[in-house]
């Protein structure tokens, strides 16, 4: 909506109202996360378990993050990368 609000298509306050309510009624929106449960093989507990879990980033997992940090910080020293990471 923040696109809309840009381009003045709706006021700031129409977005506020619009995002302040639900999109669906209670028991829509229960059947709509009884079907993405069934979809993915979960049960209902399962997928709120998931929803409710703790956030994670991609620092959590294994990667190349801090190598390619040195990596960038060498280039810019040598003038070979302008952009900031």
């Amino acid at each position: 909506m923040s696109s809309l609000v840009l381009t003045g298509q709706m006021t700031r306050k129409q977005a506020l109202e619009r995002v302040s309510t639900p999109e669906l009624p209670e028991d829509e929106l229960m059947k709509e996360f009884e079907y993405v449960a069934k979809k993915l093989g979960f049960t209902t507990e399962e997928l709120w378990g998931y929803f409710n879990g703790s956030n994670k980033t991609f620092k959590d997992y294994k990667n190349n993050y801090k190598l390619i940090q040195l990596g960038t910080k060498i280039m810019q020293m040598l003038g070979l990368e302008k952009r900031a990471f």
